[in-house]
Order: C-alpha cells, then structure tokens, then sequence
C-alpha cells in the first residue's frame, strides 16, 4: 500500500512537470528578434506593442514599411538610452514583465535625460544676439521641401538630379509652420536657408534633403514682451540639440542589427 502511495505522488507529480512544461512552452513562444541594440534584442511583439499603441492615440495613423521602421527606431533609441543609463549606474539591468519594464525604462529614460541636462548647466548660456536671431525667425513661417530615404544612394542621386534641373517631385511638402513648431535640430537650422540652397543630413537612420521652398510673414508681439520667454526656451533647445548629439553619435557607434525582412 505505502509503495502504490509513493507510486501515486510519484507519477502525479511528473503528471504536473509534464503540464507546467507543455505550458510553459505555449506561454513563453520563442519570438522573434527584430532588431538586436548592442546584443539586447527588439521583438516583434515590442514593436506590434507600439504599433498598436500608435494606432489607437492617431486613427490615420497606417501600418507601413516605413511608419513600422520609423516605431522600431524610436524603441531602439530608448535601449539605447537605457543602456548608457545603466553604464553611468542609475540602475542595475533586471527581468520584468511588460508593463513594470516599460515604466522602468520611462524612468530610467527621464533620469539619464535629466543627468545629462545638469552636466550641461554649467556651460549653457544665451546671448542677445542669439535672442535677437530667435526673435527674427519667430517673423516668418516657412514651406520646406523634404526628401527622406533609408538608402544614401538613392538621396545622392536626388541631390544630384536636383541640383541638375530643380526637380522636387516625389518630396514631401511640410507646411507653412512657425519656427517654434520644429523639433529636429536639424531642420531648425534649415530654417534659414536661403531660396533654393539644399541641406543635406543623416540622423543615424535616415538620410535628408530639405529645401525652403516659400517663406511668409508672421505677426509677433514685441520683442521686449517677450525676450525671457525666448531666452528660457532657447536654453531648452540648447539642452535638446546637445541630447540629440549625443543620441546620434549613440546611434553611429552602438551595434544595431536590423531584420528588414520583418518589416515588410
């Protein structure tokens, strides 16, 4: 009787491994990588995460190769972030779940960003005349032609094609906007470009051409209502266009693995 009890506990408890293994396995699929940043993987269920996500908050928002490569640069700029924030100690690397990673990264991002605006303090400073320039390109709002690939090759060849006979047909038109209205800093400085003159740029996943295409004017209270409203948000350019230095030379330096074919 006792050896069919022992038999009994025996056999139902390899009956259990057996069950918790099967389970284990059909809830813990491998998946697959998309993308490695310095070894650490992206999955393609991280990425189907922002998709969805994106798609929710912006109902024109379309699933693209493009609109897909652009979800997976943005993920792949926060492991990048998390990393150099783990390297500077602000947190030690650990498994999570989904949800309490994703908050932990949004933290680890927000301390690293704030670290890195503090190293910038001692050194960041506005000028009158840079006031005065701020206040200048407040007047005008502008119409740019851009041209955006992943390929070099095929923007060098625009860039050639243009400066030959002007043509800017398959670029895309982006607005009259205000100058306040940019982000990259890059376009802030094509802002004032004169008529025709192209710029060229790279931020480490793509490739540009921008233009200026028409410049209009736009009414601005004085400047003296106004200057320390402008002084304090050229200090936070300052500190954005420094962040974004650092970040693209992150890009350019860090080994970043892309799988194209699950993009299509």
């Amino acid at each position: 009787m006792l050896k069919s009890v022992k038999a009994l506990k025996l056999s139902a408890i390899f009956i259990i491994l057996i069950v918790f293994t099967s389970c284990a396995k059909n809830e813990s699929p491998k998946e697959k990588v998309i993308a490695y940043v310095n070894k650490e993987p992206v999955y393609v269920s991280d990425l189907d995460r922002e998709i969805a996500r994106k798609a929710k908050s912006n109902p024109t928002f379309e699933v693209t190769p493009e609109t897909k490569y652009g979800e997976l640069a943005l993920i792949i700029d926060r492991k990048l972030i998390a990393q150099a924030a783990i390297q500077e100690g602000l947190a030690r690397k650990e498994k999570f779940t989904n949800t309490i990673k994703n908050f932990w990264e949004q933290t680890l991002i927000r301390d690293f960003v704030d670290l890195k605006n503090k190293e910038s303090q001692d050194y960041i400073f506005v000028t009158n005349e840079e006031i005065n320039k701020y206040y200048d390109n407040l007047s005008v709002k502008v119409t740019f032609k851009i041209l955006k690939n992943r390929d070099k090759n095929i923007i060098e060849k625009a860039y050639k094609n243009y400066l030959g006979n002007k043509d800017t047909i398959g670029w895309q038109t982006i607005g009259p906007v205000n100058y306040e209205d940019l982000e990259s800093s890059e376009v802030l400085e094509a802002f004032t470009l004169p008529g025709g003159e192209i710029k060229k740029f790279d931020d480490g996943y793509n490739y540009y051409l921008i233009m200026v295409s028409e410049r209009e004017n736009n009414d601005i209270p004085p400047i003296e209502t106004i200057r320390s409203d402008i002084e304090r948000k050229i200090i936070v350019l300052k500190e954005k266009t420094l962040f974004e230095d650092w970040l693209k030379k992150e890009r350019k330096i860090s080994r970043i693995k892309i799988n194209d074919e699950l993009l299509k």
